[in-house]
Order: structure tokens, then sequence, then C-alpha cells
């Protein structure tokens, strides 16, 4: 009598016409009882299966290089980021040890050899040369991603069916390409319209990181589309005014007014603050005509200070909004790359980010990564290989992205705030990209990094090989592109003009008194040069300032230093 359920003789007699239609014609079950029929026989025969599939077209699989091949699949998941094209200005790195066949007992002679895959890109079976260049495509090109450290499985899983489906190959259509150059155009004349007209004037420019732009606009642009209605943001000084004019839609001409000695502000009890730390607030339409709402928090020079505030006020919208999900209101916060590894309200911030009283559903956090802090070195700033790697104490996943391939920043930046709003986690996009100039405009970066400023003096601007490969795959014309640049500098050229004649116009009416007047903000006492009895002799200053401007008969000065020497 047979004493299995009936639920287990069902399934076993589903399983034994399976086995008999594969030993009769093994092309003739599915792929997945393939393989089993074949790893059952190998286990019960040894590799001898030409008894059991006689005739048959499929091919027997080494179980050895099977599960070769399986390991080699999570070394690229795991490790697939350092091997990855990052920096813009060095070429690709080279091929790392332990992600070459051989590290797994593998060689070109397999390539042409089928393996089956349990969960990598649906199932089913491929040649492994398909699979090597799927893994490559997917976690060693201009993207890399850090999420194996996750410890829930299906974030782990989710990221990793998105990533693999596509390759992590970014796919717009024509028109977001074209907006894509858009933005970017607008951020390089943006700043290149300042640094010609406002000369030696503290801007912290953007220049160098322009695609953080496009991102951002694609950031607002996908919003709606995922539920979000508004999105409460911080960041620094770097690339603020171009936040303000090219994203937020703040007025030239208001901006520019900012940027005239004769400015004065309309405040109260003091001068008010520098333009690259304030606030704004906007509604923006989409392209799909939906709104989202803004709002950029003001913020002192004190880096990364801004951020829990900005949490802080996310979260009163979203009571105000009874966004109970948190869902609908997304803090996002853009850092640099050697504040985020070395201010410690990082940490205290992120530690924060799942506790009831303060979580927000999670924060989108985007790094410009221009790979300095000031003067120094990343290897002089830091313990860590990233900058971004005390975000992994949350668990949360790190998108390290080229940020000379705008698309690729684009795509991981829609694909992370996805993340944000499915799984109310946190999410790092680390954007590598450079700086163009000093750390302010009246910084010479030459003098402290002069091989590394050489280098990004010969380096294109980032739209110049972007808007080359729109032209060559026919998204848009070599006059289209012109177009779009020159109804750009067209617009702030008449808003220039307009702030100019503003300034004029408040001059003749008598409107340049300042509010402030008898103030300590206007008045300073007087100063002499009566000299006072110090430490030192006056010899031994002597001595000390010949010295300091002295240089070795043998030593070459930078021309700049020498003209100050000089002078001194």
């Amino acid at each position: 009598m047979n004493t299995l359920p009936l639920s287990t003789r069902a399934n076993s007699e589903v399983i034994e016409a399976a086995y008999n239609a594969w030993l009769a014609n093994p092309d003739s079950v599915d792929t997945t009882w393939r393989a089993f029929f074949q790893g059952f026989a190998l286990g019960s025969n040894g590799s001898d299966l030409s008894a059991v599939a006689q005739g048959g077209s499929v091919k027997v699989i080494d179980s050895h290089k099977q599960a070769q091949v399986g390991r080699y699949i999570n070394a690229h998941r795991s490790h697939g980021h350092l091997q990855s094209h990052l920096d813009p200005l060095s070429d690709p790195p080279a091929p790392h040890p332990k992600l070459q066949l051989s590290y797994f007992n593998l060689d070109e002679s397999d390539l042409e050899e089928t393996f089956t895959l349990t969960n990598f890109q649906g199932g089913g079976q491929k040649k492994l040369k398909h699979i090597v260049y799927a893994l490559q495509q997917t976690y060693c090109g201009r993207i890399g991603v850090e999420y194996m450290h996750m410890q829930d499985h299906d974030a782990r899983e989710w990221l990793q069916a998105r990533m693999e489906a596509c390759n992590n190959q970014p796919s717009f259509t024509r028109d977001q390409k074209v907006r894509i150059l858009r933005r970017i155009h607008k951020a390089e004349l943006f700043e290149k319209f300042l640094h010609t007209r406002f000369v030696g004037q503290k801007r912290f420019s953007l220049e160098g990181g322009e695609t953080m732009i496009a991102a951002f606009d694609a950031m607002i642009e996908y919003s709606p589309e995922l539920g979000v209605e508004e999105i409460v943001m911080g960041m620094a000084h770097r690339g603020r005014l171009s936040v303000l004019t090219n994203i937020l839609r703040k007025p030239f001409e208001v901006l520019f007014e900012q940027f005239s000695e004769n400015y004065i502000p309309h405040t109260v009890g003091g001068d008010g603050d520098v333009k690259y730390h304030l606030g704004y607030e906007a509604e923006l339409k989409t392209a799909s005509g939906k709104t989202v709402e803004v709002r950029l928090t003001p913020n002192p020079s004190h880096l990364e200070i801004v951020n829990p505030v900005v949490e802080g006020r996310a979260r009163a919208r979203q009571r105000i909004r009874g966004d109970v999900d948190r869902r609908r209101v997304c803090p996002f916060l853009i850092h640099g790359d050697a504040a985020f590894a070395g201010q410690g309200v990082i940490a205290e911030s992120l530690n924060f980010s799942q506790l009831p009283g303060y979580r927000t559903g999670g924060t989108v956090h985007f790094v410009i990564n221009n790979q300095i802090g000031f003067t120094t070195n990343p290897s002089d700033a830091r313990s860590t290989r990233y900058c971004t790697d005390v975000a992994k104490m949350i668990e949360a996943p790190v998108f390290h992205v080229n940020g000379d391939d705008p698309e690729a920043v684009c795509y991981v930046t829609r694909l992370a705030l996805e993340f944000r709003v499915k799984f109310q986690r946190d999410v790092v996009i680390d954007m590598y990209c450079y700086r163009r100039h000093g750390h302010n405009e009246a910084d010479e970066p030459a003098f402290t990094q002069p091989v590394l400023y050489k280098k990004i003096a010969a380096h294109p601007l980032i739209s110049a090989p972007y808007s080359a490969r729109l032209v060559k795959d026919d998204t848009l014309s070599a006059a289209g592109a012109d177009a779009i640049k020159a109804e750009y500098s067209a617009a702030m050229e008449a808003s220039f003009e307009k702030a100019k004649a503003a300034e004029t116009a408040s001059a003749a009416a008598g409107h340049t008194k300042s509010p402030f007047e008898g103030s300590s903000a206007i008045f300073q006492p007087g100063y002499n040069h009566t000299l006072v009895p110090t430490g030192v002799s006056p010899d031994v200053l002597a001595k000390v300032v010949a010295g300091l401007t002295k240089v070795p008969a043998n030593f070459k000065v930078n021309p700049k230093i020498k003209r100050i020497l000089d002078a001194r």
C-alpha cells in the first residue's frame, strides 16, 4: 500500500511523467526540469549521462563549473564596483584579479559553454560569454553599486532584479535626452556667465559637477509618478546658485542684483546673508503637467549642519499634509565628499533615520564628489575607500556613478528615488566629478594641486561629448544643440541688462543710502599705525619677514606665487 499523502503522490506522479519525457527527448521538457534531471542523473551515475540522454541536444553541465559560475555572479554583485570606471579624469581601472574568470577556475575555453541561471536575469540557461558581458555591463561600467551589505532580503532582491534586468543601462526617450542636455548646457553657461560678469566674486561654482542639475531635474520629473508631491532639501554652498536659478527658477535679475557692490538687503538688524546661503521655495510644473513643491532650506557656513533641520522640516511637512505613509514628502540632501566623510553630524543624522520619533521615510542623499576637500586629497582626509562608507551603518545602498555620463547619473537618481519610496530607507548617490576652479573664486588650486589642475584644464566640458553623442545618434542636430545654448545665453544677457537698469534707476531715485547708516554695520572705529611694544624685537621680526620672502636659488616658483613674493 502506498503510504504517501495524496499531495505527495500527485507531485511524484508529475515528476515521474516529466522525467520519463526527458528520458525520451530532453528537449521536450522545460529548461528548469532539464537542469534538475541532469543534476539528478549526474549524482546517480557519475558524469556519464549518455545512456539517459541519448539523441538529445541538451549539453551536460559540469557541476563544479556550474558552482563556480554562481560564485562569479555573486562576486560581481558584491565587488563589481571595484572595477567600475567612476573617475572622469582617469582611465578605466585595471581588471580586478578577484573578478576574473581564472580566479574561479574558468577560462576562455568555457565561454561557449551553457550554464543554468537560478536567480540571474530571470533564470534559464545562457552561454558563459553572455553572462560575463551582462555582469560587466551591470556592475563594472560607469555605475558601481554597493548593496549586498543590506540585510533586508526583499530590498536587496528588488534592487538586484531592477539592475540586472536592464544591465544597469539607462533608457531614455528622445525628449528626455534633450532635456538632460538642456539642463547641462544651462548649468555650464550659467557658471561661465557669472565668471565673466562678476570677476573674482565668490559663488562656489558647480563647474565639473554640472550633471547634478540634470539629475535633480530628473528626480523632480519622476516624483509625481511615485506619488511624491513635495521635496524638502538642503545643500551646502557649491552649486547652490545654479540650483536656485536652473531648478527653482529664481529670476536671474534678482540674483544678479545681489552680486552688485551697491546691493542693499531689505532686512533689519543686520546686513542679511550671503547669496549662497539663502533658501527658496517654488512650485514646479513637470513635463507631464503635475506640480511638485520644492523647499530649499537656508543654511549657515557650517557644513552639513542643515541636515537635521531638513529632516525635522520634512517630518513637519508630512504631518501638515497628513502623510502618514511618509511617501508624499521626500527629504533630499546634497553633500560634498569631504564633508560627508568628515562631519560628525552626518553619522548622527543617519543614526536617527529609522527611529520612530524621528524617521521621515528615508532620505535621498546626493554627494557631489569632486575628490578634494579645499586642498586636501581623499587619501589624507579619510580612512575608508569611499566617502560614503559611513552610510553603510544604516545599510543604505550606494550608487557610485561617473559624473561625465549624464544619462547614468539621471538613471541612478530615478532608481534611488524609487527605492526610497518603496522601502522607506535612506539611499546614497555618489557622483564622481571634479572641481574646475578652486574652493572658491579667490583660491588658486594650482598652488597645491598643480598636476591635477593641469589635467582638469585639458578636460572637456560635460556637454561636449554628450552633445556629440546625441547628434551622432540623430537625437538632435548640431544646430539644435547650438540653439539651446543661444537661447539660454540671450535670456541671461537680457536679465543682466534688466538688473543694471534697475540699479541705475534706484541710484537716480536716491535709494542708495543704507538703512543701517550710523550702526556698527557701517561705522568702524578709526585705525592708526602707532607702534606698540611686543615680546619680539624688531630685528627678529625683520629676519622672519625676510625668510618668508626668500626662495632657494634652485627652487622653481609658481609664477603667480612669485608675483606675491616680489610684492612683499
